[in-house]
């Protein structure tokens, strides 16, 4: 059983992959399904069962819902820091039902600045016995399991997975006269390091001119971001070189992504972002700064360019990329072969 504080219209990576996750198992023959706990209900159609929290009465969620998952052999926690997560744990763990936790990157020293106080009183009142309970973390990534250690518990490491498109519908970098570069993901300016990634285009806005590139950021706002970045924009005078749209799905990511040349990630910390992985298997090159944990093995794949989350160093990033157009491609290939490798369902 998964448990999920997950939409189906949400712009966040455990949006595409915990589903994802959930289906590879449904296509093995494991029996399994989902409980959500967002407030909003998840209404994309699954092969598997997906039920909503609410739906079911409070004093015996597990006993009420549809067998086999009403008594499961392992419960599955897709995020730590939700309320009803550590209520469910409680009885997860008077009932004798083993559980673990995959926290995506919430339980990083990173991710325990963002709201710090909170997440102390939290830990103090439900999370830390929760987190004692389980009988393992799932880990995406080395530099998550690395700071997953402070918390003193079993961990093991599993990355997401990725649908991999047909190698007829690969992007192809460094052919068109503009380069394109791109960031998908949610406007959350601290999390996703856009604050950097502008001061960057700042201060390499000449090169950015001279190679004819533009950088268009697809998400939704997220505490206010958007403005900010607005904000910075017309602060530095990038209005024609950073471009702001809504979030895109299905066909409209596709499409992007094939048209794309560069696709960045400055993030501060992450669990195992979709989105890198969905570019790498696209065929494009990624500059990734050490907090998106996948910084170091592109680059020791050759599949683009690491970099320290400081504007000057994005900025010298982003010069070595634009400097030579082949490398784009050469490098976008050497990414995709590396995600077929290491990350295909």
């Amino acid at each position: 059983l998964h448990i999920a504080p997950i939409t189906h219209d949400r712009v966040a990576g455990p949006t595409f992959s915990i589903p994802a996750t959930i289906n590879a198992l449904h296509q093995m023959g494991v029996p399994t399904g989902l409980l959500t706990t967002s407030t909003h209900r998840y209404r994309k159609q699954e092969p598997y069962p997906v039920i909503h929290i609410n739906d079911l009465p409070r004093s015996t969620i597990f006993a009420s819902m549809p067998s086999p998952l009403n008594q499961p052999h392992l419960i599955v926690f897709h995020s730590t820091y939700i309320p009803a997560h550590a209520f469910l744990a409680k009885e997860a763990y008077q009932k004798g039902i083993p559980y673990i936790i995959t926290p995506r990157g919430g339980m990083t020293r990173g991710a325990q600045q963002s709201k710090w106080l909170k997440k102390q009183i939290g830990n103090m009142l439900f999370f830390n016995q929760m987190v004692k309970r389980a009988r393992a973390l799932h880990c995406l990534t080395e530099n998550e399991a690395a700071d997953a250690q402070d918390w003193h518990r079993p961990v093991f490491i599993v990355g997401n997975g990725v649908d991999l498109p047909p190698i007829t519908d690969l992007a192809t970098p460094g052919t068109k006269p503009e380069i394109r570069i791109i960031f998908l993901g949610r406007y959350d300016v601290f999390h996703k390091g856009l604050d950097i990634l502008l001061d960057a285009c700042a201060i390499a806005q000449m090169d950015l001119e001279k190679s004819n590139a533009q950088l268009h950021l697809f998400g939704a706002n997220a505490r206010g971001g958007q403005a900010v970045i607005e904000k910075t924009i017309a602060r530095y005078h990038l209005q024609d070189l950073v471009h702001i749209h809504s979030p895109v799905y299905d066909e409209a990511k596709k499409a992007i992504l094939q048209s794309a040349d560069l696709f960045l990630h400055t993030s501060r910390f992450e669990g195992h972002p979709m989105a890198v992985l969905e570019a790498l298997s696209y065929g494009l090159p990624c500059l990734l700064t050490p907090g998106t944990n996948m910084a170091a093995d592109v680059a020791t794949a050759s599949a683009g360019w690491q970099v320290e989350p400081l504007p000057e160093a994005i900025a010298t990033g982003l010069r070595n990329a634009l400097a030579s157009r082949s490398e784009l491609a050469i490098k976008g290939r050497a990414g995709r072969d590396w995600v077929e490798k290491h990350y295909s369902w």
